[in-house]
């Protein structure tokens, strides 16, 4: 201990550090007063035999002090705040520990929350990746950057796009380590885009693939609901650096109140106008900011000679009606209660559309039912125009339109970066030319087929290129079928399911439902004719899956909970495949992750009556992941610690598994704790603990309630071990 000299009683110190703080602002407030007043006031004062006037170089002295004063004082409150922890934004990557690999990082969701200023109680999110630097020889590492269509929603994590593309570079590139590390984010517009992937640089990849414009009007940082001065990317950026100050911060803390958002899907926030004119001055806007965002990304990656491939944006055309409302007049409406849907000529309807179209030539839906009248009778090149058309006028423009399409053709052309024109492929793949449900989910984003041909077509990209990243003509055509890469990478009819489910309640969305009622009916109908497949047990499984709210961007995988109840018929069989299913669609260094490979080893362990060495090995891998964690803050809930606990017993370390179990059980209530009481009991048991085993049944059967008959299980089989003397087998 120090000198009595250095000790300063805390609250003494607050106090006088509080008056200094009252003092000071008290001193300032007056101080500015009396200066503004002698720099503004030009009139003759009396003269003072002790006051001499003021030359007008020290009014000028003094004005400045005036000024300057208020900002250093500002800046003083910003260092304070900034030394109490506010201030900044998280990193895209976060160091999380060294391993034998190297140094790990993983995503931080922090950041892509970070974005979401206006709509802090749903933001978009991102998935979580790992990765190593310095980066091991012989890997190559790719940066998927983009919107929530590039991040794969709605399909599972293990069938985007960038697990396909993972599975085709690994097979066309067989000497070398593939990583695709994905950070498409939920609707974020080009600068949150372009924002992250300048930092995420540093994660030393070889290709940057591009897949940004769809959330140019409604996405955070979007032109819509904004003055056109907030929208010029000067006053964008501006207001980002100032979101990150900590003043800001503070008061955002201590001052904002969220609005009421339960039940809302992202989208509904987002979207606060259903009609936007086609010549709206926002469209010019959302088509300029890709063009300087994306063209900024591409810079800074040419600046460290790293290749960027900018994609145009496929979206559902022929099968999609358009989002908003337009504004047509009273004559409009009537030429088109006078084209029924079933009218028995098609040449008729046409001609009907036609006129309503004469009357209003930028009516978006007027477009959209003459191309499909058009696709019906086969003249699939008129109904493409009037599909693009309908899609570029849709007073709703959640989809790129023509001039963000030519923003990101002139982006590319001008900054030498690479070009991946996917929407003509998709089109080239696509009935008559038009995209529709064979390729799209719903408006923008891809279906596994859909995730399966972006994959395809960058890797056909790369043929034609030079370099390190070139790939060979015949690797390529050497790919097996989409078909072969989506049951390797996990498809399954769970997962299949919840897409539908989740496009089920993405168009029950009152405005997704008026402009698209087919879609909704659509999803009804397949959702409904699934759900009747499954046992009663199967379909309360699935309304649990459907009950709960995503965790950190990410719902709790179908396949898991599933497999869950799969273990409780004993059909450890099918258990299995679903719990590999499961594993890849969490990232790894998770929690989720480590309880899935918990579960399918305990499943390994009752069929074959113990692990082989191929999983005990597996079981120590997860381990050394989960101490990782654990060592660096990553778990809060529990969850690590208790799966930690039973992978140490799957693997007969009982004495190993009783710390984890411990901090475990006091991190859960009701049945979860039941569990970790019941296996940290085992542990007891097994390594001669009887006291503790006990104390521990004892414990419960006072304090568990309703649970109690399961401690007094507990306490017949410590009276058993106690007749027969065995302790451990």
């Amino acid at each position: 201990m120090g000198p009595p000299s250095l000790h300063v009683n805390k609250q003494a110190n607050d106090l006088e550090e509080t008056a200094l703080w009252r003092g000071f602002f008290f001193a300032l407030k007056s101080r500015f007063k009396v200066c503004c007043q002698l720099a503004m006031d030009d009139t003759p004062k009396a003269v003072s035999l002790s006051s001499p006037p003021l030359s007008p170089g020290r009014k000028r002295l003094y004005a400045a002090i005036c000024l300057l004063l208020p900002v250093l004082a500002v800046a003083a409150l910003e260092g304070g705040l900034r030394r109490a922890g506010l201030g900044g934004h998280a990193p895209v990557f976060k160091e999380v520990a060294e391993a034998p690999e190297g140094i790990l990082y993983v995503t931080d969701i922090n950041r892509a929350r970070s974005y979401f200023f206006a709509n802090r109680e749903r933001p978009g999110y991102n998935a979580q990746h790992a990765f190593f630097l310095p980066k091991p020889a012989g890997t190559v590492r790719v940066l998927m950057v983009g919107g929530s269509a590039v991040k794969g929603y709605p399909q599972p994590r293990h069938l985007a796009s960038s697990s396909f593309l993972q599975a085709m570079l690994s097979d066309v590139w067989p000497d070398r380590e593939v990583e695709v590390l994905n950070l498409g984010t939920t609707a974020a517009a080009s600068f949150p885009v372009m924002d992250m992937t300048i930092e995420a640089l540093s994660s030393d990849p070889d290709l940057v693939i591009v897949y940004a414009g769809h959330n140019e009007f409604f996405g955070t940082y979007g032109v819509a609901s904004r003055s056109r001065l907030a929208v010029l990317p000067t006053m964008i950026r501006f207001h980002r650096r100032l979101m990150g100050t900590a003043l800001v911060q503070s008061l955002d803390r201590d001052f904002r109140q969220d609005r009421e958002q339960e039940g809302k899907t992202l989208m509904e926030i987002m979207a606060r106008q259903s009609y936007t004119a086609p010549d709206h001055w926002s469209r010019n806007a959302a088509a300029r900011n890709v063009h300087h965002h994306v063209a900024q990304l591409i810079e800074a990656c040419s600046e460290l000679g790293i290749p960027v491939l900018v994609c145009t944006l496929p979206s559902n055309e022929r099968d999609l009606a358009p989002l908003g409302e337009d504004q047509m007049n009273k004559q409009v409406h009537h030429l088109l209660d006078t084209v029924p849907a079933g009218m028995d000529d098609p040449e008729m309807r046409i001609m009907a559309l036609r006129r309503a179209l004469d009357a209003a030539p930028q009516a978006a839906r007027i477009h959209y039912l003459l191309g499909r009248a058009l696709f019906d009778q086969e003249r699939h090149t008129e109904a493409a125009q009037h599909f693009v058309l309908a899609r570029d006028y849709d007073p709703m423009p959640w989809r790129a339109t023509t001039p963000i399409r030519n923003a990101l053709l002139r982006a590319a052309h001008e900054r030498g970066a690479l070009l991946c024109d996917l929407e003509m492929a998709f089109r080239a793949a696509s009935p008559g030319g038009s995209i529709g449900w064979e390729l799209m989910d719903d408006h923008v984003h891809p279906s596994r087929d859909g995730q399966a041909l972006i994959a395809r077509t960058v890797i056909a990209r790369l043929t034609e290129i030079d370099g390190p990243l070139h790939v060979t003509p015949e690797a390529y055509a050497a790919l097996a079928d989409d078909k072969t890469y989506a049951q390797r990478l996990g498809d399954n009819p769970y997962d299949r399911y919840g897409v539908q489910h989740q496009m089920r309640v993405l168009f029950n969305i009152p405005f997704m439902r008026t402009s698209n009622p087919e879609a909704f009916q659509r999803f009804e109908r397949e959702c409904r004719s699934f759900e009747r497949t499954l046992s009663s047990d199967m379909q309360e499984i699935v309304r649990l899956w459907q009950s709960h709210r995503p965790h950190a961007g990410a719902t709790r995988p179908i396949t898991g909970m599933i497999a869950r109840g799969l273990m409780r018929q004993h059909r450890f069989d099918e258990a299995i495949e679903l719990l590999a299913i499961a594993q890849r669609a969490v990232p790894p260094y998770t929690s989720w992750h480590m309880e899935y490979v918990y579960f399918e080893l305990a499943c390994k362990a009752i069929l074959h009556g113990g692990l082989s060495e191929a999983d005990r090995a597996r079981a120590a891998e997860v381990l050394a992941q989960g101490r990782i964690l654990l060592a660096h803050g990553y778990s809060e809930s529990g969850t690590a610690e208790r799966y930690m606990g039973r992978i140490h017993q799957l693997r007969g370390e009982y004495a190993d598994a009783i710390p984890y179990l411990q901090v475990a059980r006091e991190r859960f209530t009701e049945f979860d704790r039941v569990a970790v009481d019941q296996a940290l009991f085992l542990s007891h048991i097994r390594t001669g603990q009887i006291e503790e085993a006990r104390a521990l049944a004892e414990f419960g059967v006072q304090h568990a309630g309703r649970y109690a008959a399961a401690y007094r299980r507990m306490q017949k089989q410590v009276e058993a071990t106690d007749a027969t003397g065995i302790t451990a087998p």
